[in-house]
C-alpha cells in the first residue's frame, strides 16, 4: 500500500546533457511542488510474429523506451516554477535592473497613468522602453506593476495600470525593469535529472526508498490556465533520455553524500479571481471583462532514436508553438476590440499578470492572430460570450513571441 501524498519529486540541473552531476556532495537539488504527475519510463513493445504450431504467442519484444511525463501544478512564486519556466522557454532569466529615486504615478483614467521620476530612465539597464513590465518597489508596502505604453522623456512615461489604480507619491522607491525570459534555443543547461521516490515503499525493510531517476529531462512545454473562481492550474511537460531504478532514492543519495536538497516552496498558489489585476491588449489595460485565459507553449521536440540505444539519445527543437484561448463577456469594448480584426487577421498584443503577495509572473505576447465564431445565444439566461483562440508569432519589430517577467509581491 502506498500513498500519493508520499511521492516526492526532486531535480538537479545538468551540466552535461543526460549525465547526473557528480560528486553528489556538491549537488544542490530542488523539490518540485505538484498536484499530480505522470513521470514514467514506459517500454514500447511489439509482439513477435513467429509461428508456433501450438498457436501460442511468441511473446513481446521491447523495441524502445518512452521517458518523461507531465507534472501538474498550481502556479505560484518559487524556485521550482521559475526553473521549469526557464527550461520550457529554452532561455535564461535576464536579471532585473533598478534605479532608486523619487517616483510619482498620476492616473490619467481608470486604465492609464503618467509615471515620473527624478532619475534618468535611459540608464536602467538598456533603458525603459515601450512594452516593458516595470515595478515601483518601495522600501515598505506593496509594489505596483505597470506596462509602458509610451516614453515621453528621460524622466516620464505613460503606463497601463490595473483598473482604478490609485495615485502614488511622490515617494522614494526603486523603479525596476522586471526580470524576464524570452523564447530561445538553448538546451544544454536547461535539462535536469529528475528523481521520483516513493517514501513509504522501502526496500527489504530498510530505509532505502524505491525510486526512478529520469536523466536528460527537458521541459518540452507548459500550460497555464486562469479561470475566474479557480486556482491557476498548469502543467509542465517533460521528455527524457535516461531511466534508472534506484534504492536509495536520488534524494537520499544526495543527503547521505553531504549535498543539499531544498524543500518545496510554501508560497500561496495564484488564483484567477484576485491575482490577475492587470490584463493588457494592444498596449493598454483591457476595458472589458475577461472570464478566462489559457496559454500553452509546445517546443515541438522530436526524439533522436539511434540503433543500440533503447531510449532517445537526445531531442531536437521544433517550432515554439504558442497558443492562447481567451473567453470574454460580450460588450461594446470587447466587440470593437475583436470582431473587426477577425477576417483581416490583424494581430493584437496580449499581456496578463498573475501575482500575489509572494510574487508572480507577467506573460506577454506582442503579436497574436485570433480566430473565433460570432458570439452566440446558447440558451435562456445564458451569458453571451466572445471565445477567441489564437497563435502567437514574433512581434512587428522581431520581439519574442512570448516574454515572461518575474514579479515581486505586488498586492
Amino acid at each position: 500500500m502506498s500513498s500519493a501524498n508520499l511521492v516526492s519529486i526532486t531535480y538537479v540541473r545538468e551540466t552535461v546533457y543526460g549525465t547526473p552531476d557528480t560528486p553528489l556532495s556538491g549537488v544542490t537539488a530542488e523539490t518540485a511542488r505538484f498536484t499530480s504527475e505522470t513521470l514514467s519510463g514506459t517500454p514500447d513493445t511489439a509482439e513477435s510474429v513467429n509461428i508456433r504450431t501450438d498457436r501460442s504467442s511468441s511473446g513481446l519484444v521491447v523495441t524502445g523506451l518512452t521517458v518523461g511525463g507531465d507534472i501538474n501544478i498550481e502556479l505560484a512564486a518559487g524556485t521550482f516554477y521559475e526553473d521549469f519556466i526557464e527550461a520550457a522557454m529554452m532561455g535564461d532569466w535576464v536579471p532585473a535592473e533598478s534605479q532608486s529615486g523619487s517616483i510619482t504615478l498620476t492616473p490619467i483614467d481608470d486604465y492609464t497613468a503618467t509615471l515620473t521620476t527624478d532619475g534618468d530612465m535611459t540608464t536602467i539597464g538598456p533603458g525603459v522602453a515601450v512594452g516593458d513590465v516595470i515595478q515601483i518597489v518601495p522600501a515598505t508596502g506593496p509594489s505596483i506593476t505597470v506596462t509602458v505604453i509610451s516614453v515621453e522623456s528621460t524622466t516620464s512615461c505613460t503606463v497601463a495600470t490595473k483598473t482604478g489604480q490609485a495615485a502614488y507619491g511622490p515617494s522614494t522607491a526603486d523603479l525596476t525593469i522586471a526580470e524576464y525570459v524570452i523564447v530561445g534555443s538553448k538546451q544544454i543547461g536547461n535539462s535536469f535529472t529528475i528523481g521520483k521516490a516513493y517514501k513509504d515503499v522501502t526496500h527489504l525493510a530498510t530505509t532505502d526508498e524505491h525510486s526512478q531517476t529520469y536523466a536528460g529531462s527537458y521541459v518540452s512545454g507548459f500550460n497555464v490556465a486562469a479561470t475566474y473562481g479557480e486556482i491557476t492550474n498548469g502543467t509542465f511537460n517533460t521528455v527524457a533520455n535516461g531511466y534508472k531504478l534506484e534504492n536509495p532514492s536520488m534524494e537520499q543519495q544526495i543527503v547521505t553524500a553531504g549535498g543539499t536538497v531544498n524543500p518545496a516552496a510554501t508560497t500561496q498558489s495564484l488564483n484567477a479571481s484576485v491575482d490577475v489585476p492587470l490584463v493588457v491588449t494592444n498596449g493598454t489595460s483591457a476595458p472589458y471583462c475577461i472570464e478566462s485565459i489559457n496559454l500553452t507553449l509546445d517546443n515541438g521536440m522530436e526524439p533522436s532514436n539511434c540503433l543500440g540505444s533503447v531510449a532517445p539519445k537526445n531531442y531536437t527543437l521544433g517550432q515554439a508553438t504558442i497558443t492562447v484561448d481567451v473567453s470574454t463577456y460580450l460588450s461594446d469594448p470587447s466587440y470593437d476590440a475583436y470582431q473587426p480584426n477577425k477576417l483581416s487577421q490583424v494581430p493584437v498584443s496580449i499581456g496578463f499578470q498573475r501575482s500575489n503577495t509572494d510574487g508572480g509572473y507577467f506573460f506577454q505576447m506582442p503579436s497574436v492572430q485570433l480566430t473565433f465564431p460570432d458570439p452566440s445565444a446558447d440558451g435562456i439566461n445564458e451569458q453571451t460570450m466572445l471565445d477567441a483562440s489564437g497563435t502567437a508569432s514574433a512581434g512587428p519589430n522581431g520581439e519574442s513571441p512570448l516574454k515572461i517577467s518575474k514579479l515581486v509581491g505586488d498586492q
